[in-house]
Protein backbone atom coordinates (compact mmCIF):
# COMPACT_ATOMS: atom_id res chain seq x y z
CA UNK A 1 0.00 0.00 0.00
CA UNK A 2 1.29 3.43 -0.90
CA UNK A 3 1.74 6.15 1.69
CA UNK A 4 -0.10 9.44 1.51
CA UNK A 5 3.03 11.15 0.21
CA UNK A 6 3.46 8.57 -2.54
CA UNK A 7 -0.18 8.98 -3.59
CA UNK A 8 0.21 12.78 -3.58
CA UNK A 9 3.36 12.67 -5.71
CA UNK A 10 1.97 10.10 -8.14
CA UNK A 11 -1.23 12.15 -8.52
CA UNK A 12 0.75 15.23 -9.53
CA UNK A 13 3.13 13.18 -11.69
CA UNK A 14 0.17 11.87 -13.70
CA UNK A 15 -1.35 15.35 -13.98
CA UNK A 16 2.02 16.77 -15.12
CA UNK A 17 2.37 14.03 -17.75
CA UNK A 18 -1.11 14.91 -19.07
CA UNK A 19 -0.26 18.62 -19.21
CA UNK A 20 -2.78 19.49 -16.51
CA UNK A 21 -0.07 20.92 -14.22
CA UNK A 22 2.79 23.09 -15.45
CA UNK A 23 6.37 23.40 -14.27
CA UNK A 24 5.54 26.94 -13.15
CA UNK A 25 2.72 25.63 -10.95
CA UNK A 26 5.06 23.05 -9.43
CA UNK A 27 7.62 25.79 -8.78
CA UNK A 28 4.94 27.79 -6.98
CA UNK A 29 4.21 24.74 -4.83
CA UNK A 30 7.91 24.56 -3.95
CA UNK A 31 7.89 28.26 -3.03
CA UNK A 32 4.90 27.69 -0.75
CA UNK A 33 6.55 24.68 0.89
CA UNK A 34 4.06 22.12 -0.42
CA UNK A 35 6.85 20.35 -2.35
CA UNK A 36 10.61 20.22 -2.17
CA UNK A 37 12.91 20.29 -5.21
CA UNK A 38 13.43 16.51 -5.16
CA UNK A 39 9.69 15.90 -5.19
CA UNK A 40 9.28 18.39 -8.03
CA UNK A 41 11.97 16.55 -10.03
CA UNK A 42 10.20 13.24 -9.38
CA UNK A 43 6.87 14.66 -10.57
CA UNK A 44 8.49 16.02 -13.72
CA UNK A 45 9.76 12.57 -14.58
CA UNK A 46 13.35 12.92 -13.48
CA UNK A 47 12.78 10.60 -10.58
CA UNK A 48 15.34 10.43 -7.86
CA UNK A 49 17.66 7.60 -7.05
CA UNK A 50 17.52 8.58 -3.37
CA UNK A 51 13.73 8.71 -3.34
CA UNK A 52 13.43 5.45 -5.25
CA UNK A 53 16.01 3.89 -2.94
CA UNK A 54 13.99 4.90 0.10
CA UNK A 55 10.84 3.45 -1.41
CA UNK A 56 12.63 0.17 -2.15
CA UNK A 57 14.05 0.07 1.37
CA UNK A 58 10.60 0.76 2.84
CA UNK A 59 9.02 -2.03 0.80
CA UNK A 60 11.73 -4.50 1.78
CA UNK A 61 11.45 -3.67 5.48
CA UNK A 62 7.66 -3.87 5.42
CA UNK A 63 7.93 -7.24 3.70
CA UNK A 64 10.27 -8.51 6.40
CA UNK A 65 8.08 -7.40 9.27
CA UNK A 66 4.81 -8.37 7.64
CA UNK A 67 3.48 -4.85 7.15
CA UNK A 68 1.83 -3.35 4.08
Amino acid sequence: MKTGVELFLDYYKERFAKGEVTEEQLSQMVSKGALDEEEKAYIMGGGSSELEGLRTFHSEVMGLIGGE
